[in-house]
């Protein structure tokens, strides 16, 4: 006797064409198996088969339903919920294609409006029991999946990728995590996301907060205000000063480049060593400083419940004129009315006349205007002169969050009532225009920034020709690729343009050395130098540089694109091979027959 309850029999209880059909099938296998067989079905839809006969062939009929059973394709169901459909299916169905080919069976997906979480299963008895378990073990994974994130400082998300995102893949496979960095639009976005389950994002989380607590020791940066007193040094004396520090501390140290209006010297390298160079070049700068302490006391209450009120805004504001060149103590004691400043004599002085200035003119009013941080940068201007152009006309002191505040909404103004009114009133105008501004990058490798910086001015004047007062903003050194680009919209689209077509001929540049004999570097340069110019327009416009006149250097330097580079190297050897071929011959004329020459 042999039973086989409903719920394994999988077809539709209510088609008599199917049960038809299996007793057909059962009764032929009776007739093979030279065996009787008699069919009963219990209310609940149980089968139960009594075969009778020859014990070996009742054995072989047996196992022949039994095998009749698992290899009939039939239809169950199992739930799984709706928001998981999409993992499930996995990109263009992969997942689901690769469930179906591994157990034979195929499934059935509600479409995305069905809000039924029924899926439907179509195979043998043990195929459709896989997909069920595998299924059931998606699920589970699905619920324990969870999502952290991480904060790691955006100049080293590019390490962590690496080159085409190796790197990051690695980390992935290695914990069977996804980990999410922010898009290139995110600008000073550190978080990084990391998803999984919870295991292996705890995992995951513990070996990338280890990674950026390496990278952050070993890539620390830290920018040293410069004091005046430092700028008027000789070259050579800043060189030995900068060596010195160097060999010392194995630290990369970064000068302002001639013309940049900026008075930071950065340090990078080991954190710990770059905290050493910090207390050296302060020492130097103290010693050649100047550094004196002013003790200024407030008489007007207002004025110094004002200032304290203040607080860090009011030092941050006196620091974005003198830089961190200058230290300043508030008073902390009610009744004190004293500040204390410490810095370079000269810019002491220029802070104890700016506080004066408030004094006099009892700057009691402050107002906080609300404007969205990702609009400060340029109501600031370059280098601060919007800023600076709106306290002059105003003479009012105005106080912006620093750039590390990417929440902070208040711009603070400080001053005589109408002029706080005025002055919001010109930022309320810029503020309407700024709306009108978009900002795009473009990813410039890190290399060519010094040659398109140094060109920056020339770049930014055929670009303003074309389409208007573009803004181009390079990173900060070791910072990344990242060239960004603000104005309006169609201007925004055409500079990135013409900024990445400038990158592509940096990018295909390259350098050739070619050797010539300083014998015929005449030939070369003779007539304005009219056989370098006609190679140079053969070979669309490289660059050829000879060494000077009556030098024994024989070094030719060609740059330009990889092809016109090689064509100019191959002319060059030419003529130099023909000028090889050219011989002298002295003869003896009389002088009388010279004119007939």
């Amino acid at each position: 006797i042999i039973t086989i309850p409903a719920q394994n029999r999988h077809w539709d209880r209510n088609s008599q064409l199917e049960h038809e059909k299996c007793k057909a099938a059962y009764m032929k296998i009776g007739k093979e198996c030279n065996v009787g067989i008699e069919i009963c079905v219990s209310k609940t839809m149980d089968l139960t088969l009594q075969i009778s006969g020859n014990r070996v062939n009742v054995e072989r009929a047996k196992q022949k339903i039994i095998t009749f059973e698992q290899t009939q394709i039939k239809t169950t169901t199992t739930p799984f919920p709706k928001e998981h459909r999409s993992t499930l299916l996995g990109k263009q169905g992969l997942n689901l294609k690769n469930i179906e080919k591994r157990t034979g069976a195929r499934l059935q997906i509600p479409c995305m409006k069905n809000s039924a979480d029924i899926i439907y299963i179509t195979g043998t008895k043990d195929s459709t029991k896989k997909v069920v378990q595998e299924l059931e073990e998606i699920i589970i994974k699905l619920k324990s999946k969870t999502e952290k994130e991480i904060k790691i400082d955006q100049r080293h998300h590019g390490a962590i990728i690496g080159f085409n995102g190796e790197k990051v893949r690695e980390l992935q496979k290695t914990f069977n995590v996804k980990i999410i960095f922010p898009s290139p639009v995110e600008a000073r976005n550190n978080l990084v996301k990391i998803q999984g389950l919870n295991d292996d994002v705890n995992k995951a989380f513990k070996s990338l907060a280890e990674l950026a607590e390496v990278l952050d020791e070993i890539n620390y940066v830290m920018e040293i205000p410069i004091f005046k007193q430092f700028h008027k040094l000789s070259a050579r004396k800043r060189a030995i000063f900068i060596k010195k520090i160097r060999e010392e501390t194995d630290t990369r140290i970064f000068l302002p480049r001639e013309g940049d209006n900026k008075d930071v010297i950065k340090v990078m390298g080991n954190k710990r060593k770059v905290l050493i160079a910090y207390d050296m070049i302060k020492e130097i700068q103290k010693e050649i400083g100047d550094i004196i302490t002013k003790e200024m006391v407030l008489g007007n209450v207002k004025v110094r419940n004002a200032i304290v009120n203040l607080g860090n805004k009011f030092i941050q504001s006196i620091k974005e004129d003198f830089g961190d060149n200058v230290t300043l103590n508030l008073p902390t004691v009610k009744g004190d009315n004293t500040i204390v400043i410490k810095g370079p004599e000269d810019d002491v002085k220029n802070v104890i006349t700016q506080i004066q200035t408030m004094v006099d003119e009892v700057h009691k009013y402050v107002f906080d205007l609300k404007v969205n941080p990702k609009f400060h940068k340029y109501l600031i201007g370059t280098n601060g002169a919007n800023v600076k152009k709106i306290r002059h006309l105003t003479n009012t002191r105005i106080i912006f969050p620093p750039e590390t505040d990417s929440t902070n909404e208040n711009i603070t103004i400080v001053g005589k009532k109408e002029n706080v009114n005025i002055a919001k009133a010109k930022f309320e105008v810029m503020i309407t225009d700024i709306g009108k501004v978009i900002e795009e990058h473009v990813e410039i490798d890190e290399k060519n920034h010094g040659t398109l910086v140094v060109k920056q001015k020339e770049c930014i004047d055929k670009l303003e020709n074309e389409c208007g007062d573009v803004k181009i903003e390079f990173p900060n050194l070791g910072a990344g690729d990242r060239v960004v680009i603000s104005d309006s919209k169609a201007d925004v689209a055409l500079s990135k343009q013409r900024l990445s077509d400038h990158a592509k001929v940096l990018e295909n540049t390259t350098r050739a050395v070619v050797n010539v004999d300083p014998k015929y570097h005449n030939y070369f340069v003779a007539r304005r130098g009219e056989v370098i110019n006609r190679i140079i327009n053969d070979c669309n416009g490289v660059s050829i540089t000879f060494p000077k006149i009556a030098s024994s250097n024989s070094v030719v330097i060609i740059k330009g694109d990889k092809i016109n580079v090689e064509e100019a190297k191959r002319k060059i050897e030419e003529i130099v091979k023909d000028l090889k071929n050219i011989i002298e011959v002295t003869m003896n004329v009389p002088p009388k027959y010279h004119d007939h020459f």
